[in-house]
């Protein structure tokens, strides 16, 4: 129980992120999250060895979240009324813009396939090209070739989005 605790702290808001770059609504990230260490659990529970938990716990919520993301095939946008309540007039227009932003990013990113919507957002977490390769399940040699040309494939779509939403 003592190692799944120390995991569970050490990597828990690196999945909270992680999810909420797939997912914006804070109750469902909290479920899959919730969801992703109940896994752990029962592997640990199970007596499965685990060399790397972190690509393993990696692994495990970007696939929840591609799961989640695919059966609905909608973009997210991101609108909290009660920060806003919380904000003055120039933390509105801050929270605003950056509400903004992450939904061009997350409609844009929509737009991309599944597999490259997960290299972008692992590659976004900071991971080596090695533990991309073992998440996503691409080979390790085709990781740099395949972010470039995501990314590059992911700048039009960015430029397109960000253009409509100037012009609603």
């Amino acid at each position: 129980m003592k190692q799944f605790d120390d995991i569970y702290r050490q990597h828990y808001t690196m999945i909270f992120r992680l999810v909420s770059k797939f997912i914006s609504d804070r109750q469902e990230i909290e479920d899959v999250v919730q969801e992703v260490f109940m896994k752990l659990f029962l592997e640990m529970q199970a007596k499965r060895t685990m060399d790397y938990p972190k690509t393993w716990l990696y692994k495990v919520a970007s696939n929840q979240c591609v799961n989640i993301v695919g059966r609905r095939q909608e973009t997210y946008s991101i609108d909290d009324a009660s920060v806003y309540a919380l904000c003055d007039n120039e933390c509105v227009m801050q929270k605003y813009e950056e509400d903004e932003q992450k939904s061009v990013i997350r409609q844009a990113l929509a737009r991309l396939e599944e597999h490259e919507r997960m290299i972008i957002i692992l590659y976004s977490e900071g991971l080596s090209y090695k533990e991309i390769a073992e998440i996503s399940g691409v080979k390790f040699t085709s990781v740099g070739k395949t972010l470039s040309r995501t990314l590059d494939k992911l700048k039009p779509l960015l430029k397109r989005q960000y253009d409509a939403m100037l012009n609603k």
